[in-house]
């Protein structure tokens, strides 16, 4: 860039070269009044704008083909986005900096939908040329849905890391899958099995250090110890299996008893194993267990807690105290809601200290699987009321509707794909971009009855008045206008001082 000095003497040479040749000069005079002319034209009829605006669309474009080098093998990796999530041709960015119908290569987390009326999560993540899968969803035929969409991404047939945060089957069933003679892996080999954890080769295993059901380390649990029926019998088999390819197997607890929680990804890209007091004390409830992750990239955050309870919750928030940077948890880009959208997750104690910009939640909107009380029932209305204080971007995997007389699985924003190229943060889904709070689902009238019970999930222990939706639990068997007692009310409210 030119100094002061420098500008003045080209002012003073220009002056000279005026006096010399004072043809010249006049010539430049008109052609730049002309310039001047033909842009002013342009500003005051909106077209420079637009010239302006495909201009950086190009830019934009253009930077979603830039993917940052691993440390470990300094290659390119353009990934291919999956059919069922196009990269968006009308791509634009709001007014809290997220650019939404645009998938970036650099990082991308994908929250997928697992085919079935199951909660249930598995999150595909790409990190450079590092790929990453958190759990395995709810049923074991969820391993078939996972696989085909994986393989639109890892193009290698190995999984850097795999991460099983906790022993529900809600979360681990993919890794074993079901029992078939004919399944193979990627390399084509006969495996017997069309588990997560057959199917690839897997570099590294992390998952949690308890199981309440025996109560000691489950680093030491071989599946002798349960029967083969059970789904953690199952995952331990297939964990053993993967360790007999050579998959390197380790426990959120031991990572942070040898101070190794921090793994380099990319350049300027890291995950951390966050802390978990529940690594190393038992707990009543194996949702605590669930090991915990943050993504870092540059100075954006993108948090899961699994199905971290408020336990959990008060435990990581009392660790993460503020007093050094390294205890200190900053802004996120994307929080994940905590179990699913439960009542007994995502609290306040971590939430004031991530305030997240988005929420993403894996569950089936409205499934009575769980509970047939309908505030209770995923995404749950205690959830909506405290995430609503931080961000009205909230995004549901499925719900479940009406269609062809029988209650179905479908799509609600469908695969949500939260991406980031050290810049900006991009956002796509397969279904659509509807924040939850504006959702048909959301905003519908259901019939429902209120009854008066203990709510189990009032630790307190107080009764309450609630309202049922349906005669009992886990069943579609829905309330309609000729139930006895029932009323039209609204399926969920946003909160009058939630974000709008």
């Amino acid at each position: 860039m030119a100094t002061k000095n420098q500008k003045k003497l080209a002012v003073k040479k220009v002056a000279k070269q005026a006096k010399k040749n004072p043809k010249i000069f006049i010539i430049l005079l008109l052609i730049v009044l002309v310039i001047g002319g033909v842009v002013a034209v342009l500003y005051f009829t909106g077209t420079l704008d637009n010239i302006i605006n495909k201009i950086n669309g190009v830019k934009d474009a253009e930077s979603t083909q830039t993917t940052p080098q691993s440390t470990a093998q300094p290659t390119s990796s353009q990934s291919s986005p999956a059919q069922s999530t196009g990269t968006g041709t009308h791509s634009h960015e709001d007014e809290d900096g997220i650019v939404e119908n645009i998938i970036y290569d650099n990082f991308q987390i994908h929250f997928l939908e697992l085919g079935n009326d199951r909660a249930g999560d598995s999150v595909y993540i790409k990190a450079g040329d590092k790929d990453i899968l958190i759990d395995a969803g709810s049923l074991g035929s969820s391993s078939t849905t996972i696989i085909n969409y994986v393989n639109n991404y890892c193009t290698d047939g190995k999984l850097e890391y795999v991460i099983a945060t906790h022993a529900h089957k809600d979360h681990i069933a993919g890794f074993a899958g079901t029992v078939n003679n004919k399944a193979k892996n990627y390399k084509g080999e006969t495996v017997g099995r069309t588990g997560v954890l057959y199917y690839y080769d897997v570099e590294n295993l992390i998952d949690f250090a308890y199981t309440e059901k025996t109560g000691v380390d489950n680093k030491t649990a071989v599946s002798g110890d349960y029967s083969s029926g059970t789904e953690y019998g199952k995952y331990l088999s297939a964990r053993e299996f993967a360790i007999g390819n050579n998959t390197v197997h380790t426990t959120a607890k031991e990572l942070w008893e040898s101070n190794n929680t921090t793994i380099t990804l990319a350049e300027g890209l890291t995950m951390d194993i966050l802390y978990n007091y529940y690594y190393f004390n038992s707990s009543s409830d194996e949702n605590n267990y669930s090991v915990c992750t943050m993504f870092n990239y540059n100075n954006h955050h993108f948090v899961l807690t699994g199905d971290l309870e408020k336990e959990g919750e008060e435990k990581l928030a009392e660790y993460y105290d503020g007093t050094t940077p390294e205890k200190t948890l900053p802004h996120c880009d994307l929080f994940k809601g905590g179990h699913h959208g439960s009542p007994t997750s995502s609290n306040e104690c971590l939430l004031e200290k991530l305030t997240p910009s988005m929420c993403c939640v894996c569950c089936c909107a409205g499934t009575s699987e769980y509970t047939p009380c309908l505030e209770r029932q995923f995404p749950s209305q205690a959830f909506i009321n405290r995430i609503a204080q931080y961000t009205s971007r909230v995004y549901v995997t499925s719900m479940i509707k009406y269609i062809d007389n029988e209650w179905k699985f479908t799509s609600m924003n469908g695969n949500i794909i939260v991406s980031f190229n050290g810049t900006k943060v991009g956002l796509n889904a397969s279904n659509n971009l509807i924040r939850l709070k504006d959702t048909e689902w959301f905003n519908e009238k259901i019939y429902a009855v209120k009854t008066s019970e203990k709510d189990a999930w009032n630790r307190a222990g107080d009764k309450i008045d609630i309202y049922k939706n349906c005669d009992r639990k886990d069943t579609t068997n829905f309330y309609t206008s000729e139930t006895a007692g029932a009323v039209l009310v609204s399926r969920r409210v946003w909160p009058q001082n939630g974000v709008q």
